[in-house]
């Protein structure tokens, strides 16, 4: 039972959707397993929230 954690800033229903899909269909692909055994969880964070290079994103 694969679990597959994202970190990414806040992105539309349709966007994460569409991604879970094609990393389930990889997964199984590679696999063998179902699309049932796999779960995909994404962590949303704010532009405020994520900084690179000591500077945040909100700020970019």
């Amino acid at each position: 039972m694969p679990v597959i954690h994202i970190e990414t800033f806040k992105a539309d229903d349709d966007k994460k959707e569409s991604l879970a899909a094609e990393i389930t269909k990889l997964f199984c692909d590679k696999m063998n397993l179902k699309p049932e055994q796999i779960h995909v969880v994404f962590d949303e964070y704010e532009p405020s929230n994520w900084a690179t290079g000591g500077k945040l994103w909100s700020r970019m």
